[in-house]
Parts: C-alpha cells; structure tokens; sequence
C-alpha cells in the first residue's frame, strides 16, 4: 500500500495520477484499471480513490481499459552489457583515442618489426576505428554492429583472406572456428609487404581491434555479467 512507500515515491504517484487524470478528463473517459506489478497496483490503486477521478467516472462517457505495467527491469537494461554485438566490446574494452569520445586506441605494434610487451608503448602511432576511405573497413565495421559476434569475426576473416589473396600473399584459408590467433596468422602475413599493408591499413586497423578486444581480459568479465542479467530478466 501507500503507506509502505518512501514519502518522496508517494509524493511522485500522486503527481502521476493528478496528471493521468488530467488526461482521461480531456479525452472524456471512464477507465477500468489493470495492474501487472508492484508498483502499477499503487498506480491503480491511487487513481480509484483519488477523488476527482470518481467525480470524472461518473460523468464520462467514453469507456476504456488502462492496462499499468512496472518496467522495472528497463533500467537494467540501460546500464546492460547487450550481448553479441562486437562493436559495443571494442568501444568498451580498448582505450579512448585521445581528444575523441567515440573512437579506441588500436595498438598498432603488431604490424611492426618491433619487439615489446608493453601494451601501452607509445612509440608507435595508434590506429582507430574511423577509416571513410576504406569501402572494406566501412563494410566490415558494419558488420561489427549488425551481426552477431560469431558471424562478425567469419566476416573479418573473410575480409582479410579476400584482400591477401589480392596482395598474392600465402594465405592459408582454414574452415570452421574463428580465433584471435588465427587472425594474428593473418595479420603477420601483411607486416613484411609495405604495399600491402598500405593498401589495406584500413581493414587491418578493425582487425587488430577485434582481436585486440577479444583478448582483452574484461571480455570475459562482459560475458559473466551478460548472463546474469539473461538470468535475471529470465
């Protein structure tokens, strides 16, 4: 009941139901009110005692149902880790380019000849996500937004292996499971071919970044919290 609820909750139903009210009086009707959830039984419950609303009833002729419904779980799902989509992982996982809100640092030391396991080496210019002039990496990172992850990276594979192929570099294409390692495979072939690396930095910049991201630690963590959250809106 109302008196179970924080007075500042009470103050912002009976806010509420002032302003439905408000509403079924401009539109003339005489509700009969329906609750799915806690919260939504207050509503309802609110709105049949509230006096100018009785007063309304009687006069209406327009009849309606008004069905409330909590949404409760909404807010989960405003702060959620929303599942298969690889482009919400590299923009939450790698770190931001400096002086840019949505675009990552990609560690571009892969495709060097340097040697180092600092991860934060800043000898090496960092690629990006933005690449308009490369229709590959365009059509690629779309699919980092559509599709589901699985079928992104055979996307990513697919790409690389079509732009090898064009370079004549000796690509070896393997059927079933996509791994970052794989990829990595295939990135090395480009690192001794300055022309094809040129040609394709692009392409090779989302690559890295996929793999990059996939490698991350705070991957797997994404993982455990999104199936906690399918368990708890299950």
């Amino acid at each position: 009941g109302q008196g179970a609820l924080p007075a500042e909750l009470r103050a912002a139903v009976r806010a509420l139901v002032g302003d439905l009210d408000a509403l079924f009086t401009a539109l003339g009707l005489r509700e009969e009110s329906f609750a799915v959830g806690a919260l939504s039984r207050v509503v309802a419950a609110e709105l049949a005692s509230y006096a100018p609303a009785r007063n309304r009833r009687r006069a209406a002729t327009n009849k309606a149902s008004v069905v409330f419904v909590d949404r409760t779980l909404d807010l989960a799902g405003a702060v959620g880790h929303h599942g298969d989509n690889l482009a919400e992982k590299i923009l939450s996982v790698l770190p931001k380019l400096p002086g840019h809100k949505t675009d990552v640092m990609v560690n571009m030391v892969e495709l060097t000849a340097l040697q180092t396991t600092d991860e934060t080496c800043s000898i090496i210019a960092p690629g990006c996500l933005a690449q308009p002039n490369d229709p590959a990496a365009k059509a690629l990172w779309e699919s980092f937004m559509n599709l589901k992850q699985k079928e992104a990276v055979m996307e990513a594979r697919r790409h690389l292996v079509e732009a090898a192929s064009r370079e004549n570099l000796p690509i070896k294409m393997s059927m079933g499971r996509v791994t970052p390692e794989q990829l990595s495979s295939y990135i090395q072939l480009f690192r001794n071919n300055l022309k094809a690396l040129e040609n394709h930095c692009g392409l090779l910049q989302l690559v890295l970044a996929m793999v990059q991201t996939l490698k991350h630690p705070q991957t797997s963590k994404w993982d455990n919290f999104l199936a906690f959250e399918r368990l708890l809106l299950q």
